[in-house]
């Protein structure tokens, strides 16, 4: 074979401080010389990465796209031109590991591998994490509001440096509420913090100090545990700063992003074992319903003949969307779990930002218009706007209680959603019937694969 099996595409937007420890992962990749060739998409970025990768990386092919076209959109540009067999897509926020590439393509060398369209990597949380059990008593607010409430966190630090936005919450809190310095999340009555330790930071003895902004309904007890510790601090009415010392042998964990991707039986996409613990529960190699576009490898003959990412998307749900649309003609996605990359949790975009919940909120009324049987896309594109009718007359509702008011710009929001995907549903329904003449797996077939939450 002359010229390079695999070309990897790496999207960049803004990344320049963190491109060159991706590129340099790339370069320590354990192929044969001339097995791979590296792409850079750079999608209008305007902090000079673009002339950080001309003069440094000469051995990188860099096309510069003139705007930003989102992931979808900017990977596309590379995507058109591609002519070796297989091309790999991985994040600038995302560092593989050296035999990652390797361990990606020995699924599509097996035999009978040939229906194979997209090998899905292990993507694991950068960096390690403290996890700290929270406990404390709970409360329900009332009526209007049936969540059984602990205390608001407000701010983490570590070693005096803030890292609220990198915190993983899931386990244990609810979404942010409020803006700017009053911003909080309400956790649970009991859950696990995972606190991100950053190399240097006490190293795996762990951080040696760990900061909390808190507030509660009344003065309460907080217990805080981890790995070799623990303590009890005061949540008062009004936000106030506690910090702990943390020490012990170790206790730093791994954490999981992506062990290939899922879509639940209402139609939302997720991330499989998001926010796990990394236990070696994802060891085993096996078919997945989707692939995580953030580090993935794609045959390139089932792009062509499943077509590339979906451009209106721009960001969020165009991986699944395009892995729907594979297994509609037949090909097959696995998930490898010895190719490791590590990701920076939200260092492209914000989880929760405006930004984030307008296109997951959107695409995936689209992405059900164009791929999931009829009944299931018209429920929950009807759900859309009953759900938003009834969140903002809860919280009227809310404000006559409180005599404040109402929050709009969630509301505003949804109804964006709504006139977007409403601009876009012609362009929707036609792609539809072109995906139906050419399927070769029904629908109802594969909504076997959405699973229950």
């Amino acid at each position: 074979m002359t010229g390079p099996l695999v070309t990897v595409v790496v999207l960049n937007y803004n990344g320049g401080e963190r491109i060159p420890g991706v590129l340099a992962s790339l370069a320590a990749q354990d192929l044969p010389d001339g097995q791979m060739a590296v792409w850079v998409v750079d999608n209008a970025s305007g902090d000079g990465s673009l002339e950080l990768l001309r003069r440094d990386f000469p051995w990188v092919r860099t096309i510069a796209n003139p705007t930003n076209d989102g992931f979808a959109g900017g990977n596309n540009v590379a995507l058109r031109e591609i002519d070796t067999p297989f091309v790999a897509l991985l994040n600038d926020d995302a560092y593989p590991a050296t035999d990652w590439l390797r361990r990606l393509l020995e699924p599509m060398q097996q035999p009978e591998a040939e229906r194979v369209a997209a090998v899905s990597a292990k993507i694991v949380f950068l960096p390690r994490f403290l996890p700290v059990e929270l406990a404390t008593p709970g409360f329900v607010p009332g009526t209007l509001d049936s969540r059984e409430l602990g205390v608001r966190v407000y701010r983490v630090t570590v070693d005096g440096r803030e890292v609220t936005d990198q915190v993983l919450w899931d386990r244990v809190a609810y979404g942010p509420e409020g803006e700017g310095p009053g911003r909080f999340r309400w956790t649970r009555p009991a859950g696990m913090l995972l606190v991100p330790v950053e190399p240097g930071s006490g190293g795996d003895a762990g951080p040696r100090r760990l900061g909390l902004r808190l507030a509660a309904e009344a003065a309460k007890p907080v217990e805080l545990t981890w790995p070799g510790g623990g303590t009890t601090v005061k949540a008062g009415s009004d936000p106030a700063d506690v910090e702990v010392e943390v020490a012990g042998d170790g206790g730093l964990v791994d954490v999981l992003n992506n062990a290939g991707s899922m879509v639940f039986r209402d139609g939302y996409g997720a991330d499989r074992a998001y926010q796990e613990l990394d236990r070696g529960q994802y060891q085993r190699p096996e078919e997945v319903f989707a692939f995580c576009g953030g580090s993935v490898l794609l045959r390139t003959e089932a792009l062509r003949e499943a077509g590339i990412f979906d451009q209106d998307f721009f960001l969020y749900y165009e991986d699944t969307d395009l892995s729907w649309r594979l297994r509609a003609l037949g090909w097959a996605i696995r998930y490898q779990p010895e190719a490791v990359v590590r990701h920076i949790h939200s260092a492209s975009s914000v989880e929760w930002s405006p930004l984030f919940v307008f296109h997951t909120d959107r695409n995936r009324l689209l992405m059900l218009t164009k791929n999931a049987r009829a009944g299931l896309a018209v429920r929950e594109v009807l759900r859309y706007p009953l759900t938003t009718v009834s969140l903002a007359l809860r919280e009227v509702a809310r404000s006559r209680h409180t005599r404040r008011r109402p929050p709009l710009r969630p509301t505003l929001l949804r109804l964006r959603v709504l006139g977007s995907y409403l601009r876009l549903l012609p362009k929707m329904l036609v792609r539809r019937v072109r995906l139906a003449a050419r399927a070769r797996v029904d629908r109802r077939h594969l909504e076997r694969w959405l699973v229950l939450r």
